[in-house]
């Protein structure tokens, strides 16, 4: 299998830029400004001529339609011309017919079966509770968000409608075919219909947001709406969503926001500052700690049994060196100290943190709510006691992990009827003789190589200098998914395709996401992923958490559909040049495809590219970035391309130094130098960070040229491992 996007697709998908959809219910049209009936590039007094030849029905007018259509109802009329021709005195502004007041870009026209959204309010059932029903805050969020498209804000009513028209929000009971998270909506005479479960009313309102009135949810500080004038839910639309994966979070700008970002795109998971409240439907995973969750608890274990809160109990307990220790897996002593902190843990957080509080931070639900029983992170401070030791031989280290998870799992029954416990594997050695319980959750944490597609055997017996690969993973993956079909568990992914430590450098593993998805869940059975992020928003490493979080809602997408989401987000984030930045992904993709195996979280950046490819390929890789930010149309678009270039410059001269600097050719040198200069004052001046911690590396103190970017700022490479060229 190959990462290269295939010429048919890629013809396809850049026809289709001329008009970008937003989706099915929606026709998006960026070819015609508003007031250009001509389109001659402006909008003036020839084009108010046009427009009154063209209604006294003169032989040849002619006019562009929608650009001449200022109320979007569909047709060139009088009222058109009067407003046109008040646009051209300056009574008014172009602006006042595409941009809502107060709110920003327009659906100027939105209708539901045809009729106007300003004939409809929104009814939800009698007696729902506005603080703490997920259904209401579903319906909050459609009225919130189609204020600010349309400038119409429906009244929410309980019960009974106040209008002609009604969109109504359907309490489902989880129990059904529905689920936790399902929905319905559809139109009948007229009437839009959302049938929802716990959340997914709320899911359900920001689909209709993204289908019908083109909002994007890109991260914490701002979403996107597509320029549509019009737009309208026919009549006999039906549509129906279960969501395939069961547990689905994200860890880069979603890990602190939820109503921004996170719930907009659907996430579940539990980050730092997720809500976990009825309002927000509750959220599904582990409470309190995601992984390594033995160190905490034996904090608590271990706390003073008189502390007059569990919250003082663990901040007194005995804090353990998580990279060094892991409890013994079969003693009794040791398992009742991890029991015990679990159980403590849970009653801190259920019960303690709950009391006085209307709206607490963490609420059990059957079905959904986990807690992590988890090693340490590391793999090497496992216990070797005879019991121990006898586990690993027939099940590696992961047995210990599932002998002690199994008898938690059933003696924490007794206090949360209904919990689950999930523990992380470092280790994949597949167990053969102890397997999980129906009530574990198995999270396989990361893969053996970052480079190639998991499943598509492309490793071979390479290894990466941590001498591993995906060959033994993809069969470990495979078996695990089996292990877990027969007895009940559910088989979750930890997913790192993030850039770890040396943040300059973007690992060059974007078109990955689409394959990786495919495999695990239609090959391997995993149910739940947890998109590993974190580091700075660099190298397009938003854009890919976005497809991530893509991934995790619609995991049965096409392979077009997923490069169209590339291209729809470059454009929206960066824009008009979004097919240049395409180019340079994929030229950037075929730079890693040549490095062989790699491990994004160990492996230095020249381990993860063909120095000789960035070398050859310089000058057209920066071209096609420079093109796109000659096309950039705003302030916020030129500093993340130009952000993208001082990377780039980064990676390219360190490639080109013995060329350009050391060479003979004294203009290559000059502007080796000039673009050198420009590159490191645009890290100082901006204040990037170079590396995820302040020591080893920070920005030299100076400018020096005698050795390559990648040399100055990080040094020698490790040992085994040359310099280019």
């Amino acid at each position: 299998m190959k990462k290269a996007l295939s010429l048919v697709l890629l013809l396809s998908m850049l026809a289709g830029m001329l008009s970008i959809g937003a989706a099915a219910g929606m026709v998006v049209d960026d070819t015609f400004t508003l007031g250009d009936v001509n389109g001659d590039g402006v909008a003036d007094p020839t084009d108010a001529l046009e427009v009154a030849r063209y209604l006294a029905d003169v032989e040849g007018a002619s006019v562009i339609r929608d650009a001449a259509d200022m109320d979007a109802d569909g047709q060139v009329s009088a009222y058109d011309a009067l407003q046109f021709k008040m646009c051209i005195a300056g009574a008014k502004q172009w602006s006042d017919y595409e941009v809502t007041e107060g709110y920003g870009q327009a659906l100027y026209n939105f209708t539901i079966a045809g009729n106007s959204i300003t004939t409809y309010c929104i009814v939800v059932p009698e007696g729902t509770d506005s603080e703490t029903s997920n259904l209401y805050y579903g319906a909050d969020m459609l009225r919130k968000y189609t204020r600010m498209a349309t400038g119409h804000n429906m009244e929410i009513c309980f019960g009974t409608p106040s209008t002609e028209n009604a969109v109504y929000f359907h309490q489902e009971d989880e129990t059904g075919e529905l689920g936790i998270e399902g929905y319905i909506y559809e139109v009948k005479d007229g009437q839009l219909h959302i049938y929802g479960t716990r959340r997914g009313s709320m899911y359900a309102a920001y689909d209709i947001l993204e289908e019908y009135l083109g909002y994007r949810f890109f991260s914490t500080e701002e979403y996107r709406v597509y320029k549509s004038r019009t737009s309208d839910i026919a009549e006999g639309t039906y549509f129906k969503k279960i969501p395939e994966l069961v547990f689905r979070m994200a860890r880069q700008t979603a890990a602190d926001n939820n109503e921004e970002f996170a719930f907009p795109r659907r996430l579940n998971g539990r980050g730092s500052a997720f809500s976990d409240d009825e309002r927000h439907g509750t959220l599904t995973g582990a409470h309190f700690i995601n992984a390594h969750s033995f160190g905490y608890y034996y904090r608590m274990a271990t706390g003073p049994e008189d502390a007059p809160t569990l919250q003082e109990r663990y901040q007194q307990g005995v804090q353990r060196d998580e990279y060094s220790w892991q409890p013994c897996m079969t003693g009794e002593e040791s398992y009742n100290q991890m029991f015990t902190g679990l159980k403590l843990t849970m009653d801190m957080i259920f019960v303690e943190w709950a009391q006085g509080n209307s709206r607490p931070s963490h609420v059990f639900r059957k079905g959904t709510s986990s807690m992590s029983f988890s090693i340490c992170d590391n793999i090497k401070g496992y216990c070797k006691c005879a019991d121990c030791s006898t586990i690993y031989e027939t099940d590696g280290y992961a047995g210990g992990s599932v002998y002690i998870a199994n008898r938690a799992v059933k003696d924490i029954q007794q206090y949360y009827p209904g919990i689950k416990l999930y523990f992380i594997i470092y280790d994949h050695i597949i167990p053969q003789t102890i397997f999980p319980d129906k009530d574990l959750i198995v999270l396989f944490c990361g893969t053996g190589c970052n480079n190639h597609f998991i499943g598509s055997g492309e490793c071979g017996d390479n290894l990466t200098s941590l001498g591993g690969n995906n060959t033994y993973d993809e069969k470990a993956l495979k078996e695990w998914g089996d292990i877990c079909r027969d007895t009940g568990a559910e088989l979750w992914f930890w997913y790192y395709p993030v850039t770890y430590h040396y943040y300059l450098i973007g690992c060059p593993n974007i078109i990955n996401l689409y394959y990786d998805y495919n495999y695990l869940i239609n090959e391997c059975g995993v149910s739940g992923i947890f998109y590993e992020g974190g580091g700075t928003e660099y190298n397009f490493e938003t854009l890919k958490e976005y497809l991530a979080i893509r991934l995790n809602w619609d995991p049965e997408m096409t392979e077009e559909e997923f490069y169209d989401h590339i291209m729809e987000y470059l454009y929206l984030q960066y824009g008009e040049g979004n097919e240049e930045l395409f180019d340079f992904i994929m030229m950037q993709n075929e730079a890693g495809d040549r490095a062989g195996c790699f491990i994004n979280n160990y492996d230095r950046p020249r381990q993860m590219y063909d120095f000789e490819y960035i070398d050859q390929h310089y000058e057209e890789m920066r071209a096609l970035l420079v093109a796109a930010l000659e096309k950039a149309q705003t302030d916020e678009q030129r500093d993340r391309i130009e952000t993208m270039i001082a990377c780039f410059d980064f990676l390219g001269l360190s490639c080109v130094h013995h060329r350009y600097y050391k060479g003979n050719n004294e203009e290559l040198r000059k502007l080796y130098m000039e673009r050198y200069d420009n590159m490191y004052n645009y890290i100082k001046d901006n204040g990037m960070r170079i590396f995820s911690a302040d020591e080893p590396y920070s920005l030299p103190s100076s400018i020096s040229y005698t050795e390559d970017p990648m040399f100055q700022f990080y040094g020698e490479e490790r040992d085994g491992v040359t310099r280019y060229p």
